[in-house]
């Protein structure tokens, strides 16, 4: 098991949609909730549970994430990632 690193909160600030999905055939539903929403679909693919935990400095159990890094809510399962901002702005992003 690779050794978790603590979360690094400048590394962290500056992720995007982008930073968790790969290139590669399906297609991703994003969904922005705040004031208003907005949702786009867009080709790719979500990077696995273990490769995001790893990019976050977070622990998975059952194949599962679900906490917090500096001040953001992650959750995520297979196909699935839901992240809740401090200001209760929401992201989700899961296989369309």
């Amino acid at each position: 098991m690779p050794c978790i690193q603590p979360p690094d909160p400048d590394k962290v600030k500056n992720m995007k949609e982008e930073s968790f999905i790969r290139e590669g055939k399906g297609k991703l539903r994003v969904t922005m909730e705040g004031s208003e929403t907005l949702e786009t679909t867009m080709s790719g693919r979500l990077k696995s549970v273990e490769e995001i935990a790893e990019m976050l400095g977070v622990e998975t159990k059952d194949g599962k994430i679900d906490a917090v890094v500096d001040g953001v809510k992650v959750r995520m399962e297979k196909d699935r990632l839901e992240l809740e901002f401090e200001n209760g702005d929401r992201m989700k992003i899961e296989k369309a």
